[in-house]
């Protein structure tokens, strides 16, 4: 028994913190407000999808190798430091600039299909490019949009080809220097050499100078050694200077002393070893760790002293280079000087044939020296071009692809996004309104809110019990017709709700007066209350007619009740039962009538009406005397119950005087209207006052929000005896006798 006992517990512990039947309450009644929210964002989704632009992207990749290929790279994320880690970050930079994006616009601008979207499509537009490092590789993910798919993936394709040419040209650039300058060499070469063979020429056509004996001069001989020197000399200078222009336009780690140098080498295997030993830890360990922090600081110093060796090595080789080319630029001018002596001497020697045979030996020098030059530029083109193809380390791995379909079109999922979020709001703005709701609604909130007891409640003409009731056909007092047809009944309007317990005893509304007839013969032990007093906190709560069908409900056990319309400011108890108010309660506590006098029997079995009687000037007064406790003791001697309808609570005091009359009073409210802080204030005048609360009644409910608000009563009937019309069936309340 105790193993069962502890295997319910936690059974009933969940049914008690989730209640699936309190929140259903809590959402049927407003369930429209979610459908309408949803329907309304599922729309506003689509028309939002629908209407846009379509975009589309197309997507490439490519490789960016380390440039020193001895080196391994462990990590080439951005976010990581080191040496080779910013070699790949410039080529990102690159592939972002504003150089690069403008050589691929206009070169996309003269393709077919940039030439016919740029004037033909006035909404067409491309954005890009997006460059995205993959972590842990060499890979670049590179991304173009356009609403157009063809544009996008010309445009990745396009940005691929002119960054390799980018890339390859600055390789180059450095050899394109020595080029350009042996160019300048050349043509000026050529300027000078045309100069002197047309200076050779005219001076052997003035001095005739036919035949030149094979003997020369020392003179002679000496200027050709001279000369030959001479050329040498513009030769090696020409080298050293052509060494030194290649190398002051190349950055230090292309030097080839850098390269060679077996120190820097050792330090970048050093750096990579301690680099895949920080990639392999940071697995484990956070960069805040001591070891990790350790590593960092030595990759931090073997990284700034490859940069300080790699600079002192490049500076030294350049240094070096200038110093060659100005010492053979120095030679080349000192063989110049010596060799224009020796051509003085010789035009001082006044030797037409020595001087001819020397342009000779110039011009000869000149053209070999242009061979030289000449040969010497088709090597570093070439060699420009072959170090270009060599060190080329950006490979195309995929190119981009025609996109098939837009990245914003996605309906399915912004669909479903808005069908979420609809029901979500919808929901939410249920239990919101249900939190900002004040007002009571149920008997089970007048329990643990007001803390007072529920007699019942008393369903809405609109509600469901009342349409299943009144959707059926029903038949009464067909006695005397026995083949008359049933008669179908509509729901009963606001004024005929005054007297349906004695018109409709067979509807919902008469089963629950009879519940809280029981209620109220339960409430005091032992003696059930005799003079009960009804108000509200609030008018228009339906007080007067609850007093009138709780009346007929007591009459209809056989005693005699009698109402008394204790509301001397706007009396209506004589409207209903179609009674003269000429004589009433106010006739008699004013000594105007008798008592016999004020007390009318109505057609109704067993029940009694005192009307109001003419509008006293002082009701007050007139309720908190003798006369009023003597009164009704005097009707008691004639009735078994009576019921006073009294005015609304907040702000009359009559109902207080009344109610102290009384063995208890009944509060009605109207349920899901009436604010419960008046509810609440009409509580505790009673209890500041000592008058005795037998519970509240709620009116007007909503059967979506009832506990049982399902209950179906078109199943049953209860059977009563009442005189009816033989022609047509119809109650009619009868003239007062």
């Amino acid at each position: 028994m105790d193993n069962n006992k502890n295997s319910i517990e936690p059974l009933l512990v969940m049914e008690e913190g989730f209640n699936i039947d309190k929140y259903w309450k809590i959402i049927k009644p407003r369930l429209h407000i979610v459908i309408i929210i949803t329907l309304f964002m599922v729309a506003a989704a689509y028309i939002k999808v629908t209407a846009k632009t379509p975009i589309y992207t197309a997507s490439g990749l490519l490789m960016i190798e380390p440039e020193s290929r001895n080196i391994i790279m462990f990590d080439s994320r951005p976010s990581f430091y080191g040496y080779r880690n910013e070699y790949f970050n410039t080529q990102i930079k690159i592939l972002q600039s504003r150089t690069l994006s403008k050589i691929v616009m206009e070169e996309f601008r003269s393709t077919p299909v940039g030439n016919s979207l740029m004037k033909e499509n006035s909404k067409f537009s491309i954005q890009g490019p997006l460059v995205t490092p993959l972590e842990y590789t060499t890979l670049v993910q590179v991304n173009y949009k356009s609403t157009d798919p063809r544009a996008a993936s010309e445009m990745v394709n396009l940005l691929f080809d002119k960054f390799i040419e980018f890339d390859l040209d600055i390789k180059s650039q450095s050899s394109r220097y020595a080029a350009e300058y042996i160019a300048r060499q050349i043509e000026k070469l050529q300027q000078n050499l045309t100069q002197k063979e047309e200076e050779m020429q005219a001076y052997g056509k003035r001095k005739e100078l036919f035949y030149l004996s094979r003997e020369d001069s020392t003179v002679v001989e000496k200027f050709s050694v001279l000369n030959k020197a001479y050329t040498e000399a513009q030769i090696d200078r020409v080298n050293k200077e052509s060494v030194y222009e290649e190398l002051n336009g190349t950055s230090h780690e292309n030097f080839p002393e850098v390269k060679k140098s077996q120190l820097v080498s050792n330090l970048k295997n050093t750096y990579s070893s301690l680099e895949s030993e920080y990639t392999r830890k940071s697995q484990i360990f956070k960069s805040s760790y001591p070891e990790m922090t350790q590593l960092k600081s030595q990759m931090g110093s073997l990284q700034e002293r490859i940069r300080t060796e790699t600079r002192d090595i490049a500076q030294k080789t350049l240094k070096e280079a200038r110093s060659e080319f100005q010492t053979a630029k120095k030679k080349e001018e000192s063989m110049l000087n010596l060799l224009n002596r020796q051509k003085g001497i010789m035009v001082n020697s006044n030797s037409d044939a020595i001087y001819y045979k020397t342009l000779g030996i110039e011009v000869d020098n000149m053209r070999s020296l242009l061979n030289y030059l000449v040969r010497k530029q088709k090597e570093s083109v070439l060699s420009s071009r072959l170090e270009g193809l060599q060190t080329s380390n950006i490979k195309v791995i995929d190119r981009a692809q025609v996109p098939g379909a837009p990245i914003n079109s996605g309906l399915k999922k912004m669909l479903l996004t808005a069908l979420m979020l609809g029901l979500f709001t919808g929901f939410g703005l249920i239990f919101l309104i249900d939190y900002l709701d004040r007002t009571i609604k149920t008997p089970e909130e007048v329990k643990t809110i007001l803390g007072v007891p529920a007699l019942g409640k008393i369903p809405a003409t609109n509600s469901r019990v009342v349409n299943a009731y009144y959707s059926s056909s029903y038949s009464y007092g067909y006695g005397a017709n026995p083949g008359k047809k049933k008669k179908e009944h509509t729901p009963p309007k606001n004024r005929d709700i005054d007297l349906i317990n004695f018109l409709e005893p067979e509807s919902p509304f008469a089963d629950d007066y009879r519940t809280i007839r029981t209620a109220i013969l339960l409430s005091i032990p032992r003696h059930p209350p005799k003079i009960i007093s009804i108000s509200s906190a609030l008018p228009s709560e339906g007080k007067t007619a609850t007093t009138i069908n709780l009346a007929i409900s007591f009459s209809q056990l056989g005693k005699k009740v009698l109402i008394i319309d204790g509301d001397m400011r706007k009396p209506r108890m004589h409207k209903v039962f179609k009674i003269k108010n000429t004589a009433g309660l106010s006739s008699y506590l004013t000594g105007r009538a008798k008592l016999t006098d004020i007390l009318q029997k109505v057609s109704i079995p067993n029940l009694y009406i005192v009307p109001s009687g003419p509008l006293p000037p002082n009701p007050t007064e007139l309720i908190d005397s003798e006369v009023m406790a003597t009164a009704l003791q005097k009707l008691m001697e004639r009735v078994d119950f009576i019921f006073i309808d009294t005015p609304p609570l907040i702000g009359i005091v009559d109902p207080i005087l009344l109610g102290k009359h009384a063995d208890g009073m009944i509060l009605v409210t109207w349920a899901g209207k009436t604010h419960r802080h008046a509810v609440e204030k009409a509580i505790d005048e009673l209890n500041k006052f000592n008058v005795r609360n037998l519970g509240v009644v709620l009116n007007k409910v909503d059967s979506r929000r009832s506990e049982y608000g399902d209950y179906n009563y078109s199943y049953y009937s209860y059977k009563y005896r009442y005189k009816a019309d033989p022609e047509t069936g119809n109650r009619e309340l009868p003239a007062r006798k």
